[in-house]
């Protein structure tokens, strides 16, 4: 941890004079809410800059620093004007900028200025960062407010005036300190959301590529998810294998009746076992489904639920497995298989399959109803991925 400094001295009490626009002004006010309400940090961003405008007026520039530590500087860097400096010209920036130095000794701090970090201007006119960066962008006034976490800085937006414009005033001063709450809390929500959906479409994008049907269904029987080889399956289900090849899964998609079955038997089992002792911890109940006609195609349905369990309706749960997609009972030949099978797409997987069985690229096209150079693309795709480069080794992998 810093060393912690001493933070710098309050600012002194107003004086009426010095009287600026309050946090609860209209105008400044829609702009709080339109930040409450930002789905995203461009959205903030605009936000931010129409409370600015309407609370600070005459601010030379306005940046918000992402990554107030600059570890890659330049890259998550918003201005009111749009920058077109290099990686190059922002690593120099952060090099000859007293700010990070500074901070680091005043872990904590919400609000500084220029004249918090360089006290003597004739000192300041001296550096580097005063000929080099200042200058060029003729500004000589600066605030800044610092959102911190765990004794690191997140994220700073710094507000510049010119030599010709008035130094930032008091009232203004203790106006961004009013924001900082506002500030921080949405940063931090938008922060918590972007890692959510980060973490939800790499979930997503890894269910999707499984080379089984995964489906997700709600207590009114709504599809709530379900992935590309679900929509197969359960088009096989319903309709049939053959039937199955000239439809599209997702038009003709209904969820079989046999898995409803189960879940109004396993909904029923889940509520008395928590009528009888709500707080006991059950493990899910898991029921195999096989089809009537197709033995090789069977479905495990369980419950799925995170909330109270006499409050809350569960959701269908349900794995849908194609057996003649695998074509080994030794477990460390089915593991080889899944992993294979997981880094194709599924229509890569069909033409894929179908070389395991010896079929010719006419054969294939004709089984799936394509032409011969879209199986032929596919098929290289599947080599591509794969890190081979005959069909022979693609047999040995699916075996």
């Amino acid at each position: 941890m810093p060393k912690r400094n001493p933070a710098p001295s309050p600012a002194p009490p107003l004086d009426t004079r010095d009287r600026g626009p309050r946090l609860d002004d209209p105008m400044l006010r829609r702009a709080v809410v339109d930040m409450e309400v930002s789905a995203s940090v461009p959205e903030l961003w605009r936000a931010l800059q129409r409370f600015l405008i309407a609370g600070i007026p005459n601010h030379y520039s306005a940046t918000l620093f992402l990554d107030a530590q600059e570890k890659n500087p330049g890259a998550l860097t918003l201005h009111t004007a749009v920058s077109r400096r290099p990686p190059e010209w922002w690593r120099a920036r952060a090099k000859l900028s007293p700010t990070h130095p500074w901070l680091d000794a005043h872990v904590g701090v919400k609000l500084y200025s220029l004249e918090d970090i360089v006290p003597d201007r004739a000192q300041l006119t001296r550096t580097d960062f005063f000929r080099h960066v200042m200058q060029p962008e003729g500004w000589d006034k600066l605030l800044g407010l610092t959102l911190w976490e765990q004794g690191e800085r997140k994220s700073i937006l710094c507000l510049r005036r010119t030599v010709k414009q008035q130094p930032f005033s008091h009232s203004e001063r203790a106006l961004l300190l009013d924001l900082h709450p506002v500030f921080d809390r949405n940063m931090r929500r938008l922060e918590k959301h972007e890692e959510e959906t980060i973490a939800r479409n790499s979930l997503q994008q890894f269910i999707n590529l499984l080379p089984q049907g995964i489906l997700l269904i709600n207590a009114r029987h709504e599809l709530v998810f379900a992935n590309p080889d679900a929509f197969e399956a359960c088009a096989a289900w319903n309709h049939g294998a053959a039937a199955a090849r000239q439809l599209n899964g997702r038009d003709v998609f209904a969820v079989p009746p046999a898995f409803l079955e189960v879940y109004h038997e396993l909904m029923q089992r889940h509520y008395a076992a928590a009528l009888a002792d709500p707080d006991a911890i059950v493990a899910p109940e898991r029921r195999r489904v096989v089809h009537p006609h197709l033995p090789h195609l069977h479905a495990e349905c369980s419950l799925f639920s995170l909330d109270d369990p006499l409050l809350s309706r569960p959701y269908l749960f349900v794995q849908l497995v194609n057996r003649q997609v695998f074509d080994s009972a030794a477990p460390a030949g089915l593991d080889r298989q899944m992993t294979v099978l997981a880094r194709l797409t599924l229509r890569e997987r069909e033409v894929a399959l179908l070389v395991r069985e010896g079929l010719g690229n006419e054969e294939i096209a004709e089984r799936l109803h394509k032409g011969v150079g879209t199986v032929k693309n596919q098929l290289r795709s599947v080599f591509t991925k794969l890190e081979i480069s005959s069909r022979a080794k693609l047999i040995s992998l699916l075996r």
